[in-house]
């Protein structure tokens, strides 16, 4: 098998796996991981797989991508025989295997356009982490929280840092096949403010600098929700932590500007 050239990205896959495997976030071969990295010359000409649409801000770049049916306690031990590494074109339209796991998984379409949206808007972000904690999920149950500022405002205000560290809040993308283009156009969308996406009765989509960044972000939501769930399981609607509270919190840290940015 060709060796990887990016080994030291592997142990954040490793390492975040190994995490949400501990979780019970990851069941079976659900969820999967991408990093987006630089990676210089062209594909062979009989390399080209067409992508959905062209990806200009993703054109010469390559996609670490778990393999399809791989599964997170497995990539968890040892990453290399479930991680595939894609390079895009250069002009963006195609795509070819270089290394590793040959068959990507089914939401590397949704992956490429989240990503080529990221390059474009929030380039710091390389990394993309999708999963399926129950808790999360949950939330699409209830009547009501169907969409982004309605799940932010009410499980943010539940523990005083939530909102500190996801001033932007959540995304909400209402159902969709798993895997379909449309998931990641929808997502795209709203990853271009928020760095965490909830899919509705899906699972939830993180972005971060890095794996274990984006690992980071998901558990600030889902502690919050297992905050929601314990206080509803004793009998208790929370009403949160007031907006003029959470408001003075942001102003002394410097991030009201965020909060306010996806408030309209």
């Amino acid at each position: 098998m060709t060796r990887f050239s990016y080994a030291h990205h592997l142990e954040d896959f490793k390492s975040t796996a190994s995490w949400l495997a501990r979780r019970g976030w990851s069941e079976a071969a659900g969820g999967n991981l991408s990093l987006r990295l630089e990676m210089p010359g062209p594909l062979h000409e009989d390399d080209h797989i067409p992508l959905p649409f062209p990806m200009p801000h993703l054109a010469g770049k390559a996609i670490l991508l778990t393999g399809s049916g791989t599964r997170a306690r497995e990539i968890g031990v040892n990453p290399q025989p479930h991680v595939g590494l894609f390079k895009i074109s250069d002009d963006g339209t195609s795509y070819g295997w270089i290394a590793g796991n040959r068959k990507p998984s089914m939401e590397l379409p949704p992956h490429c356009a989240i990503h080529n949206t990221l390059a474009e808007h929030r380039p710091e972000d390389k990394a993309i982490l999708h999963t399926h904690p129950a808790s999360l999920i949950a939330l699409c149950h209830v009547q009501g929280l169907d969409n982004g500022k309605v799940v932010s405002d009410k499980i943010l205000s539940l523990q005083s840092e939530a909102r500190l560290i996801l001033p932007e809040g959540i995304g909400f993308v209402e159902h969709e096949l798993p895997g379909s283009l449309e998931l990641g156009i929808k997502s795209a969308a709203q990853a271009k403010k928020h760095q965490l996406v909830l899919w509705q009765f899906h699972g939830c989509l993180a972005t971060g600098e890095t794996l274990a960044h984006a690992f980071d972000l998901l558990e600030v939501f889902e502690k919050s929700a297992r905050v929601y769930w314990e206080l509803r399981t004793a009998g208790i609607d929370p009403a949160g932590i007031s907006k003029t509270t959470i408001e003075n919190t942001l102003t002394y840290f410097g991030r009201l500007d965020r909060y306010k940015s996806t408030q309209e």
